[in-house]
């Protein structure tokens, strides 16, 4: 199978020819278009700047990929859900126009599901262990996802993890509990089945990063800065940041809010201002490491916590802030501790941690547009 993946949800115009041969992901071309200096000035992506660049660029990167080798592809991809509507927009027309002009079918694709399915890039579907519990975490949101496939396909995959001492019956695993899910929602793509069990209730933590950089001073964009500085960290008894977890009610087990991290860290800079007047370059990094502790052990908690509850065998991160090399370690190495744990060899829950191969998979990208754009057309064949 060979496709045509179109992005275009943010501030990035990606177009990329992708094959697959035995589930083997191969690139064949790829052309892109990075906003990040317009968007510079304005500190932040402007909606209408985005889709204006996305409109000027978009034909001209068609016309790169060669539209010889796109009338060969078996069909187009295209991100329509969620992003920035108009931006979205630039995208789905230029799909719908190749797509009528090439006789090519098309498959619309979801982004955040784009980015669970990101995990499979450069990886065998056969070494994953199911249930799968998925945090995605970008700039705007923070989700938590229970993956898993049909009954039917256990065996053919062989990814379902070795249950004969387990205690959850195989047949409570064929599609997860949902009482506690948020809405409840389960959406199928083939040949897995995939439901949101909670989101972010205010700022995701990656929005987080972003406006406490921009307290400290760092530049736009704002997150990677964060990490960086936190390098440089040495310990000061003066800073320290509460893990605050919401009350774990039977309607709010997965709630996620990072306003209250922004708001220790406005208040500590407040207080520094009053006592100190001058905020150092030490302070800085110091503040930026303890904050980003902070916000990975509690993002890692909650992982943890969705993953003793749904018995996963595969814990997973995804999007932006998979990209964040101290979350990827904390996550690892706290998951080989829960796996030498009393409670993990009485249940026998010992979980494999992954997440994207690349830091390129964890942007917004054409390569996961176009795994989900395989298995949406598989699943409507």
């Amino acid at each position: 199978m060979k496709t045509l993946a179109i992005e275009t949800s943010c501030d990035d115009t990606s177009l990329a020819i992708v094959n697959n041969d035995d589930w083997i992901f191969n690139v064949e071309k790829i052309v892109m278009y990075s906003q990040i200096q317009q968007h510079i000035p304005y500190w932040w992506v402007l909606p209408e700047v985005a889709s204006r660049l996305h409109s000027e660029k978009i034909v001209a990167l068609i016309q790169e990929i060669w539209l010889e080798d796109i009338e060969k592809v078996d069909f187009i991809s295209v991100t329509t859900k969620p992003g920035l509507p108009w931006s979205l927009v630039v995208g789905r027309t230029a799909a719908h126009l190749l797509a009528e002009y090439y006789h090519k079918p098309l498959v619309e694709v979801n982004h955040i599901h784009g980015h669970i399915f990101s995990i499979l890039l450069e990886r065998k579907i056969e070494d994953l262990q199911l249930p799968l519990v998925i945090l995605t975490a970008s700039w705007g949101h923070n989700d938590l996802y229970v993956v898993t496939m049909e009954k039917s396909s256990w065996t053919k995959w062989r990814i379902l993890g070795d249950m004969q001492d387990s205690s959850a019956k195989a047949s409570e695993w064929q599609i997860p509990p949902i009482s506690l899910a948020k809405g409840g929602q389960t959406e199928q793509v083939w040949p897995f089945y995939v439901t949101k069990i909670w989101y972010t209730l205010d700022d995701a933590a990656w929005e987080a990063f972003d406006k406490v950089s921009k307290m400290l001073g760092g530049p736009y964009p704002w997150g990677p800065w964060i990490s960086a500085q936190a390098l440089k960290w040495k310990h000061n008894e003066n800073f320290g940041f509460k893990r605050i977890f919401l009350p774990l009610k039977d309607d709010q087990i997965f709630e996620f809010s990072f306003s209250w991290m922004k708001s220790q860290v406005l208040q500590l800079l407040s207080h520094i201002e009053k006592e100190w007047k001058t905020l150092t370059e030490q302070d800085v990094c110091d503040i930026a490491y303890e904050f980003q502790e902070a916000t990975v052990e509690t993002l890692w908690k909650r992982l943890i916590k969705a993953a003793k509850m749904y018995g996963a065998r595969t814990i997973a991160i995804a999007w932006w802030v998979s990209a964040n090399k101290r979350l990827a370690e904390y996550v690892e190495n706290e998951a080989k501790e829960w796996n030498n744990s009393d409670y993990a060899e009485k249940k026998w829950l010992h979980v494999d941690f992954v997440h994207p191969v690349k830091n390129l998979y964890s942007t917004d990208n054409w390569a996961m547009i176009w795994v989900v754009g395989l298995l949406m057309n598989k699943q409507r064949k």
